[in-house]
């Protein structure tokens, strides 16, 4: 009788010692929510959501650029173009906020598998790299899994975290396209910034969400999952105001730092040959943004505006890094002559600042030119990086 006692208590014993060792594998595998303040010992806050990612993803100094992941956001939200606004489990169906979940996801490969099939799609996920919140998997930047999100949540948790978001609440109702070209310029919301809609100024809850897309022949766009359209598209904000009675209010939160402008004009004194260079984001030259040409007859825009600098890594400066390959036409030949331009931007007060480039052989980097340009207005921007035949 003793010896039976002895066990049933051995055997409970070793059944708490098997849940408890259970719960702490559970605890140490589903991380508690990370608080998105910048630093637990200062009342500060982050100014966006790329600097909350960047510090999520365990590697800050190596994380992608601000410019590179607001193209990666903007490239995906594309690529789900089309898919069909559904509900249902976390793999295969999206609605609004599901969107936004897969486009972020999709961004940062935590989606390691991803097939569409005409109007779904079928994602997999590394639950391995995964924790729960809310009853559902999210990934190490809590971003919840696309059937498992939430626009409350997303709202409550970032929109309320970040540091003064583009107007809290804008009462929209009734917005034609020149009210939308008002505010968007006025405030100067950025492509891939999160639009937040409401039907109430209550405060506590959103019901709509999308990525502001960009203006397009002066028309602003939002690309977003349309339970009216039945699939992801981009649309006219003046669309979605018009169509979409209930949502009355909008907010907007920021994706990066918004980025610093920079354009480039046509320098020809002396020089009466035309010459057209194209604009590229890598070295490669494989990234198109325009082109640049001393030539009237070309049928694009002879010079480019609002190229946007974006901050370094520590904030310190605004720089970036563009590439100029000169044009077949108005030649005749071939031509593989590529030129660097390495823009520095350093604030000083206001929207004024210091703004440095130089330009340099692609390959060879020899020195072609440069400028300082003091009490420079980075907010407005303007042609001010000059462009000449460099031959």
């Amino acid at each position: 009788m003793l010896f039976k006692k002895i066990r049933t208590i051995a055997v409970k014993a070793i059944a708490l010692l098997s849940v408890t060792a259970v719960c702490a594998g559970f605890t140490c595998a589903y991380m508690q929510p990370v608080d998105v303040s910048a630093d637990e010992d200062e009342d500060e806050l982050y100014t966006n959501l790329y600097d909350v990612f960047k510090d999520r993803s365990g590697d800050p100094e190596n994380f992608m650029t601000e410019d590179q992941f607001v193209d990666d956001v903007l490239y995906y939200c594309n690529k789900l173009k089309g898919i069909a606004y559904t509900y249902g489990t976390q793999e295969h169906y999206l609605a609004c906020d599901g969107y936004v979940s897969l486009v972020f996801r999709m961004t940062f490969g935590t989606v390691y598998e991803y097939e569409r099939y005409r109007d779904k799609y079928w994602c997999k996920f590394d639950y391995h790299e995964e924790h729960i919140v809310a009853d559902s998997n999210v990934d190490k930047y809590e971003v919840y899994r696309p059937g498992g999100t939430s626009v409350t949540w997303l709202y409550k948790h970032y929109f309320n975290e970040i540091v003064d978001p583009i107007v809290s609440r804008k009462y929209v109702e009734g917005w034609d396209n020149d009210d939308w070209v008002e505010y968007i310029e006025e405030m100067g919301i950025q492509p891939g910034d999160l639009m937040f809609w409401d039907s109430d100024n209550d405060r506590t809850y959103w019901a709509h969400i999308g990525f502001y897309a960009g203006m397009e022949d002066g028309v602003p766009m939002m690309w977003h999952a349309s339970s009216v359209q039945g699939k992801v598209v981009k649309q006219s904000l003046e669309d979605v105001t018009y169509n979409i009675q209930v949502l009355d209010y909008v907010g907007i939160l920021p994706l990066t730092d918004h980025p610093l402008n920079v354009g480039f004009y046509v320098d020809n004194t002396g020089n009466d040959r035309e010459f057209s260079y194209s604009v590229y984001k890598d070295a490669d030259c494989s990234e198109y943004l325009g082109r640049i040409s001393s030539c009237c007859t070309l049928s694009e825009q002879a010079s480019l505006d609002n190229i946007a600098v974006y901050p370094n890594w520590d904030k310190s400066a605004y720089e970036r890094t563009l590439y100029l390959k000169r044009d077949v036409t108005p030649y005749s030949g071939d031509s593989n002559d590529v030129y660097k331009i390495v823009i520095r931007i350093e604030p000083c007060y206001a929207s004024r600042g210091t703004l440095k480039y130089s330009i340099y052989g692609a390959g060879d980097m020899k020195y072609y030119g440069g400028q300082t340009v003091n009490n420079y207005d980075y907010k407005a921007g303007g042609s001010v990086i000059s462009i000449s035949d460099f031959r």
